[in-house]
Protein backbone atom coordinates (compact mmCIF):
# COMPACT_ATOMS: atom_id res chain seq x y z
CA UNK A 1 0.00 0.00 0.00
CA UNK A 2 1.42 3.25 -1.14
CA UNK A 3 0.69 6.65 1.08
CA UNK A 4 0.79 9.76 -0.09
CA UNK A 5 3.90 11.86 1.62
CA UNK A 6 1.82 15.43 1.15
CA UNK A 7 -1.07 15.79 3.42
CA UNK A 8 -2.64 17.76 1.19
CA UNK A 9 -2.35 15.46 -1.83
CA UNK A 10 -3.45 12.50 0.27
CA UNK A 11 -7.04 14.92 1.51
CA UNK A 12 -7.60 16.39 -2.28
CA UNK A 13 -7.97 12.01 -3.62
CA UNK A 14 -10.00 11.15 -0.79
CA UNK A 15 -12.14 14.30 -1.75
CA UNK A 16 -12.82 13.40 -4.98
CA UNK A 17 -13.45 9.78 -4.10
CA UNK A 18 -15.97 10.86 -1.38
CA UNK A 19 -17.75 13.46 -3.63
CA UNK A 20 -17.84 10.76 -6.66
CA UNK A 21 -19.31 8.28 -4.34
CA UNK A 22 -21.72 10.34 -2.71
CA UNK A 23 -22.91 11.81 -6.56
CA UNK A 24 -23.27 8.56 -7.74
CA UNK A 25 -26.99 6.88 -7.13
CA UNK A 26 -27.05 3.82 -4.80
CA UNK A 27 -28.01 1.64 -7.63
CA UNK A 28 -24.76 2.43 -9.98
CA UNK A 29 -22.50 1.62 -7.21
CA UNK A 30 -20.74 -1.79 -7.42
CA UNK A 31 -20.89 -3.40 -4.29
CA UNK A 32 -16.80 -2.85 -4.03
CA UNK A 33 -18.17 0.90 -3.57
CA UNK A 34 -21.24 0.57 -1.52
CA UNK A 35 -18.94 -1.32 1.06
CA UNK A 36 -16.12 1.37 1.06
CA UNK A 37 -19.16 4.24 1.14
CA UNK A 38 -20.58 2.62 4.19
CA UNK A 39 -16.97 2.07 5.77
CA UNK A 40 -16.36 5.57 4.94
CA UNK A 41 -19.58 6.26 6.84
CA UNK A 42 -18.27 3.86 9.69
CA UNK A 43 -15.08 5.45 10.11
CA UNK A 44 -16.27 8.91 10.70
CA UNK A 45 -18.83 8.32 13.03
CA UNK A 46 -16.18 6.16 14.66
CA UNK A 47 -13.97 9.37 14.85
CA UNK A 48 -16.49 11.59 15.66
CA UNK A 49 -17.75 9.63 19.12
CA UNK A 50 -13.89 9.15 19.73
CA UNK A 51 -13.21 13.11 19.69
CA UNK A 52 -16.32 13.85 21.40
CA UNK A 53 -15.04 11.97 23.96
CA UNK A 54 -11.59 13.21 24.25
CA UNK A 55 -12.79 16.33 24.50
CA UNK A 56 -15.00 15.67 27.50
CA UNK A 57 -12.72 13.72 29.26
CA UNK A 58 -10.44 17.39 28.52
CA UNK A 59 -12.94 19.22 29.72
CA UNK A 60 -13.80 17.21 33.09
CA UNK A 61 -9.64 18.11 33.74
CA UNK A 62 -10.22 21.73 34.31
CA UNK A 63 -11.85 23.50 37.34
CA UNK A 64 -15.35 25.27 37.61
CA UNK A 65 -15.74 28.41 38.60
CA UNK A 66 -18.09 27.65 41.19
CA UNK A 67 -19.33 31.26 41.24
CA UNK A 68 -20.42 31.78 37.77
CA UNK A 69 -20.89 27.70 37.16
CA UNK A 70 -24.45 27.50 34.77
CA UNK A 71 -25.51 24.51 36.32
CA UNK A 72 -27.19 21.49 34.08
CA UNK A 73 -28.24 23.81 31.85
CA UNK A 74 -24.28 24.80 31.25
CA UNK A 75 -23.36 21.23 31.50
CA UNK A 76 -25.92 20.63 28.56
CA UNK A 77 -24.96 23.06 26.27
CA UNK A 78 -20.97 22.21 26.81
CA UNK A 79 -21.87 18.55 25.65
CA UNK A 80 -23.72 19.83 22.85
CA UNK A 81 -20.69 22.10 21.54
CA UNK A 82 -18.66 19.36 22.11
CA UNK A 83 -20.49 16.97 19.86
CA UNK A 84 -20.69 20.06 17.24
CA UNK A 85 -16.72 20.58 17.59
CA UNK A 86 -16.07 16.96 17.12
CA UNK A 87 -18.55 16.87 13.90
CA UNK A 88 -16.04 19.65 12.46
CA UNK A 89 -12.90 18.46 13.60
CA UNK A 90 -13.65 14.85 11.73
CA UNK A 91 -15.23 16.71 8.96
CA UNK A 92 -11.80 18.56 8.19
CA UNK A 93 -10.48 15.21 8.46
CA UNK A 94 -7.29 17.39 10.15
CA UNK A 95 -7.10 13.98 12.81
CA UNK A 96 -6.53 11.75 10.31
CA UNK A 97 -7.95 8.65 12.59
CA UNK A 98 -10.61 8.05 10.10
CA UNK A 99 -8.79 8.21 7.25
CA UNK A 100 -6.39 5.78 8.79
CA UNK A 101 -8.77 3.13 10.04
CA UNK A 102 -10.16 3.41 6.34
CA UNK A 103 -6.87 2.99 4.59
CA UNK A 104 -6.33 0.03 6.65
CA UNK A 105 -10.06 -1.87 5.79
CA UNK A 106 -11.09 -1.01 2.43
CA UNK A 107 -11.88 -3.20 -0.31
CA UNK A 108 -9.33 -2.61 -3.44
Amino acid sequence: MKLDSDPATFQLNQSRLRNRMDNTPKAELTEKDQYNKSLREACDGFEEIFVHKMLQVMRNTTEKDNLLSGGRGEEIFQDMLDENYARLITRSRSMGLSNLIYEQTKKH
